[in-house]
């Protein structure tokens, strides 16, 4: 069952204490409560999948991004890269495939 939170506190960031209350799941449910807004705010066509990467690192340094919103933004800038990278290389494989493995 998910911890219950008036819905103004969802996008604040929660406190470690708040966090080690929770089992894994809620925390992370909570931690992408708090930074889908804000990486919507500087990437807002690639928010949901920016935000799941982001959640694939430990909770103490999603919550330490939450804090320091420039550290946000490298990460957020890192993950958009890496996002665009894995896409490209995804077309590539797909054009090789549809010319029968000839690039």
């Amino acid at each position: 069952m998910i911890a219950h939170m008036p819905p103004e506190d969802k996008e604040a960031p929660p406190s470690a204490e708040v966090l080690a209350a929770l089992n894994p799941h809620q925390r992370k449910v909570r931690l992408g409560q708090a930074l889908l807004p804000l990486v919507q705010k500087h990437q807002p066509i690639l928010a949901v999948h920016v935000t799941k990467a982001l959640l694939e690192l430990e909770d103490d340094e999603v919550l330490a991004m939450l804090e320091n919103h420039s550290r946000l933004e490298q990460k957020i800038d890192e993950a958009t890269t890496e996002i665009a990278r894995r896409d490209e290389l995804a077309r590539r494989a797909d054009r090789r495939r549809q010319l029968g493995g000839y690039s």
